[in-house]
């Protein structure tokens, strides 16, 4: 027959307590595994609420070319959790623990001249993973882009790239600005 023991720590009076779910009439079993290891909780290094996360923006206006995908140059952060954003050389997002982010990106062609069509990407290791929206209309438009990516937390890194047709193609870029790039850990490999 096996037995459960809980040890006392031999440094201290502190209480282990066990709470039994208020209005529960029925037995409830809690089975561990056959191996030895720790236990995670939300404050294990490397749970998904404990993962890297940032959020960035343009601090101010970034013109770019016609009709080629461009990388935004997030410059601005205001927040960066395990200093995994670049914001002042490549405007990349490499994050130090492997598995699946949630990435968003959005930018509002406001500052251009004569704009006629927009679109928005994800692009992983400098090649294209994911296009957002792709819009064919004027001045003062968002385009999005939103989706899962698997990064294995070394050299996986993941930035914007910006659309834009239009006579001077520009990012428009304030704190309040649709125009910004943000990611957090989802799950851990």
């Amino acid at each position: 027959m096996s037995t459960v023991k809980i040890l006392g720590s031999s440094t201290g009076t502190a209480n282990f307590t066990v709470t039994v779910p208020s209005g529960t009439s029925t037995d409830r079993t809690l089975t561990l595994p056959d191996n030895t290891g720790t236990i995670l909780t939300t404050g294990t290094a490397g749970v998904p609420v404990n993962g890297p996360a940032f959020s960035a923006y343009r601090s101010g206006n970034q013109a770019i070319s016609s009709s080629t995908y461009t990388k935004i140059q997030f410059n601005a952060e205001e927040f960066d959790t395990n200093n995994c954003y670049d914001s002042t050389t490549n405007y990349r997002f490499t994050p130090t623990v492997a598995g699946y982010y949630q990435v968003n990106g959005s930018f509002n062609n406001g500052p251009s001249t004569s704009p006629t069509a927009a679109s928005i990407g994800i692009f992983k290791n400098g090649s294209a993973f994911k296009y957002g929206t792709y819009i064919t209309a004027g001045t003062g438009m968002s385009v999005n882009v939103s989706n899962v990516v698997y990064l294995n937390g070394s050299t996986d890194y993941v930035e914007i790239y910006a659309y834009i047709v239009a006579s001077s193609p520009s990012i428009e870029g304030s704190s309040v600005a649709n125009s910004y790039f943000s990611a957090a850990l989802v799950r851990a490999a």
